[in-house]
């Protein structure tokens, strides 16, 4: 992952190309009182609504990096960019070819951008402990299954295929998650199906991440925003 301390360092963001932001949270606290300032009302009310403190500061850090590098791609003010919400909850700019997504769990938040494309991104703290083949039985098909059973390391095989569900559902702005068993998604580094491509995101041996889009990608380069200054 490479570090980038000046939106202007970046690479144009083509439309065949995606960009990973990775965004550790715990690197982020000393920041969030100027993310917080960045954020609608709304955004605000979200973020006051968790009780734990991690899922706070994980939300205020998503949606204010978000604004941040939306801000960069797009030259609209941090705290002027306006969200448009589809009617499955998925935002989006009305006056902007940017598309993005975010996804956030356990002390990392992802965020895609790309052109004029559809984008779905997950990423999701592996479990050692969970009972990864009880709730594959419910939300897994029969190939992704045998995916997971004949794994080396199941619970890393199941992150990873869950991962790229959360993606593809994401990509597609559906309410797909009711229906996670009735489709497989490939395996692969890069693979395609039924005119989606997936690709996974290198994300440790902690975390598994995918990235899901509807057009052929040249490039997916990968960013850390720990190291970006802002003028807030």
């Amino acid at each position: 992952m490479e570090t980038i301390t000046d939106i202007r360092q970046l690479s144009e963001l083509g439309e065949d190309s995606i960009h990973i932001w990775g965004v550790h949270v715990p690197d982020m606290l000393g920041q969030l009182k100027d993310f917080h300032a960045l954020l609608s009302a709304r955004e605000q009310e979200k973020a006051g609504r968790f009780r734990r403190n991690m899922d706070r500061e994980s939300s205020i850090s998503a949606r204010g990096a978000l604004r941040v590098l939306l801000s960069g791609y797009t030259g609209i003010p941090a705290s002027e960019i306006h969200f448009c919400y589809s009617k499955n909850g998925k935002p989006h700019l009305s006056d902007s070819d940017v598309d993005f997504n975010v996804s956030h769990s356990g002390d990392w938040v992802v965020l895609a951008f790309g052109r004029n494309r559809n984008i779905g991104v997950d990423v999701e703290k592996i479990k050692p402990k969970m009972d990864v083949m009880s709730i594959a039985s419910r939300y897994f098909t029969d190939e992704e299954i045998d995916f997971i059973e004949t794994a080396k390391d199941r619970h890393t095989m199941f992150f990873q295929l869950w991962a790229r569900k959360e993606a593809y559902v994401k990509a597609c702005g559906s309410t797909l998650f009711t229906e996670l068993g009735t489709f497989s998604v490939p395996l692969g580094e890069r693979a395609k199906k039924d005119g989606w491509f997936f690709h996974r995101l290198e994300a440790g041996s902690k975390y598994a991440a995918a990235v899901v889009t509807d057009r052929e990608l040249a490039s997916v380069p990968c960013y850390d925003f720990g190291g970006w200054k802002w003028d807030s």
